[in-house]
């Protein structure tokens, strides 16, 4: 099973993040952190980018940032792109999106990435495979922890960790219903 955290940044709650990612290792769950090395520092709590921009939003407004890194991981969870900025890949010619893919995953030291928005095209799909990068798709079954109750033995769960406490985590395993206690999730 797989637990992939979305939205990974400089501005995310790692020692929330972290103890998630603990708990969902001390139940034998594989855990990826998606991450986008840029962001806005104006972003409100734990945001990559401000909760009004959307997915068709113009691109040029995610463009924006002003602030730059990789938090601090630990070895045992993988590193997953999330793109060098998060926004609509599709949005973006051929070029920008092979640019913000590599650059990323060299970056954060990954093999994988996950379109933001859980968007993608054709473009998209070359740059990886042109890369040697595996595109995560949202088609291949994933289903989102915010949204839907934990299903035994479905294997693919997503989830932004802003949108949860330590605790309202841990209760969604015992037969919780998703969208949590925390804060918006509208990615």
């Amino acid at each position: 099973m797989i637990f992939r955290f979305d939205d990974i940044s400089l501005n995310t709650d790692m020692p929330a993040a972290l103890a998630m990612a603990e708990h969902a290792r001390s139940l034998g769950v594989r855990v990826w952190f998606c991450v986008s090395p840029l962001c806005h520092s104006d972003a409100g709590r734990e945001r990559v980018f401000p909760a009004i921009f959307k997915a068709l939003s113009d691109q040029t407004c995610f463009y924006t940032v002003d602030r730059a890194g990789v938090p601090e991981i630990p070895s045992w969870i993988e590193r997953v792109s999330h793109g060098l900025i998060h926004l609509d890949h599709r949005l973006l010619d051929a070029g920008a999106q092979e640019m913000s893919i590599v650059t990323s995953c060299r970056l954060i030291g990954a093999r994988r990435f996950v379109p933001p928005f859980n968007k993608w095209n054709a473009p998209t799909l070359y740059a990886c495979e042109k890369n040697g990068i595996e595109l995560i798709r949202f088609e291949d079954g994933w289903y989102s922890m915010e949204h839907e109750a934990y299903k035994e033995g479905h294997e693919k769960w997503y989830l932004h960790p802003r949108a949860f406490t330590a605790g309202g985590f841990k209760a969604w395993f015992r037969g919780g219903k998703g969208r949590n206690d925390r804060l918006d999730t509208s990615t």
